[in-house]
């Protein structure tokens, strides 16, 4: 069985404490091996990071002891925690970083961004996600407790099998909550009554949405043999609807795809994904289909 890797990617302290604490919940839970680095946006070269007498080894230091400390502070032992600390900038040297570990998933915080460049490019999280490489737990509010309930979001067309696998096998005792959000497009509805659809066709045409939903809900759920898994077809907008459900239910965590998989749009995230990153108040989980479940 191939052993699991979690990378928490820490900027500030005490600003990502919440990310060392769901790395550290989410790592005991699936018995992964758990890797935290600190990326030095500083002049210099690695060979200086164990140097005190140079600026990095300086800020290494510093770093070091801040990380361990707050390890500390959650109960952790820091000797079982591979920690790394790297030169360069913070997105690329992650993204090195995941290329040497290949790591199941990685733990961020929303938005981290550091200067007026990232603004304009993105911020670290968001070009993470979108070179696709590995699923991204984006930690968005404090941990409160552990992850209870949890949502995961299907079009209907991305495999959700897999993604619920994922997720049983990152949290086990998770209660999982299948949705699927059916909405005729508004271009599709306008073209329809432009070219002569009457309501009850538009009415005809949304019940075949549901029923496929309904369907493609189901398959999923006996398929996955999870005990526990619940689901739900939900009427309307997928953004509205999932912001609000998760808004509403309080869930602690929402799992969805990218949106984008052609190596076209490899430079973006979907819509829905990346609004959900910005709306929900909940952490969510970007998986990758790229990346299979863990094993």
């Amino acid at each position: 069985m191939t052993q699991t890797t979690i990378l928490a990617a820490i900027g500030e302290l005490p600003q990502d404490v919440a990310v060392l604490g769901r790395a550290l919940e989410v790592s005991t839970a699936s018995r992964a091996d758990l890797h935290v680095v600190h990326v030095l946006d500083l002049p210099g070269n690695s060979a200086q990071l164990d140097d005190l007498t140079t600026l990095p080894g300086q800020a290494a230091f510093a770093a070091r002891d801040k990380i361990q400390a707050a390890l500390t502070e959650l109960g952790a032992d820091p000797s079982s925690i591979k920690l790394h600390i790297v030169l360069g900038s913070h997105a690329l040297a992650l993204l090195d970083l995941c290329h040497d570990l290949s790591p199941d998933l990685i733990v961020m915080r929303a938005h981290q961004k550091v200067k007026i460049s990232e603004k304009l490019l993105g911020s670290t999280t968001d070009r993470v996600i979108a070179a696709g490489h590995t699923p991204v737990l984006v930690v968005k509010r404090p941990v409160e407790h552990r992850y209870g309930r949890a949502v995961l979001a299907t079009n209907g067309t991305d495999n959700a099998l897999d993604r619920s696998a994922f997720v049983f096998n990152l949290l086990p005792e998770v209660q999982l909550h299948l949705v699927q959000a059916v909405q005729i497009p508004p271009q599709l509805k306008e073209a329809m009554l432009r070219f002569g659809s009457r309501t009850k066709d538009l009415t005809k045409h949304r019940r075949k949405l549901i029923e496929e939903a309904e369907d493609h809900l189901r398959d999923v759920k006996a398929q996955s043999h999870e005990r526990g898994m619940t689901s739900r077809v939900l009427k309307g907008d997928p953004l509205s609807v999932l912001t609000r459900m998760c808004r509403d239910q309080d869930f602690d965590l929402i799992a969805l795809g990218q949106g984008r998989s052609s190596l076209v749009s490899r430079a973006f995230i979907g819509s829905v994904s990346r609004r959900l990153l910005r709306d929900a108040v909940c952490d969510v989980l970007i998986w990758c289909p790229k990346h299979g479940t863990i094993d």
